[in-house]
């Protein structure tokens, strides 16, 4: 089964979960596509405000620092296949997969790689764009997609942050049947992890983005066998977090939240 591999433009991490998804189905990937990290899609400037006012001055400098630290890493390294890694382009490259970055999923150019490429099966593993039924339409054996979140609940974005706010005790990461709605469709794996008290957002993320590419790796294998047995993903139980606010990032401090 051939399946092209969506994800976005991050090198903090998202080369972690790539890798493991690309170590164990490298022989069936025809493509790794990297989009604009999610946030700066309405431009620049208008994401990095959402990111100063969400992670606040100090901390997006820090994640500035250690994106920065790892594009030079990235063209000073060449890993093994078992990492580290530094960028998307990196993983990509060590396992032999093409690697293509597009400003836009609806892009003519995108269209192309499909034409040539005939996949039978989309992933996308923390895609920021919305992928229209045109698009899903072309896969005969279907599109998923990795959310890092107990689905139905934590719909939407940065659950990692939310879960931790929310003192929730597990976190989890669930792959599911794209639909036209935001993290909708029926879900195929889910994978728990316990929320340590020590874990900040940076932990749980990591924590959080391998969890789900071993539910990828999972969720593929059955579907090849065809052995998936798919759960409702409930409306009635779901709940729904959009991007935080300043707000949001002041409370999540004072209840003893951290960043790092």
């Amino acid at each position: 089964m051939k399946i092209i591999l969506l994800t976005q433009y991050d090198n903090l991490y998202q080369p972690l979960a790539l890798s493991i998804v690309c170590r164990e189905l490298k022989d069936s990937i025809v493509a790794v596509v990297a989009l604009p990290t999610m946030g700066t899609n309405s431009g620049f400037m208008t994401g990095v405000k959402k990111y100063v006012d969400f992670l606040g001055p100090l901390t997006f400098l820090r994640v500035g620092c250690l994106s920065m630290s790892a594009k030079i890493k990235a063209k000073l390294t060449n890993p093994a296949e078992s990492g580290p890694f530094y960028s998307i382009s990196q993983v990509a490259k060590t396992y032999g997969i093409p690697y293509y970055y597009f400003e836009d999923i609806k892009c003519d150019e995108f269209t192309v790689l499909l034409d040539q490429t005939e996949p039978e099966l989309l992933v996308s593993l923390s895609c920021p764009q919305i992928i229209g039924k045109k698009i899903r339409d072309r896969f005969s054996a279907g599109c998923i997609n990795v959310h890092g979140a107990p689905l139905p609940r934590y719909r939407g974005v940065m659950p990692s942050f939310w879960m931790l706010k929310n003192k929730e005790k597990f976190a989890a990461s669930t792959v599911h049947d794209l639909e036209a709605r935001i993290d909708d469709g029926d879900i195929l794996v889910q994978k728990t992890v316990e929320i340590l008290p020590e874990d900040s957002w940076h932990d749980l993320l990591i924590k959080t983005k391998a969890l789900g590419a071993k539910a990828l790796v999972e969720a593929v294998e059955k579907i090849n066998v065809g052995l998936v047995e798919r759960k409702p993903n409930l409306e009635s139980e779901s709940t729904y977090y959009s991007f935080p606010t300043k707000k949001d990032r002041k409370e999540f401090i004072i209840s003893g939240g951290r960043f790092f």
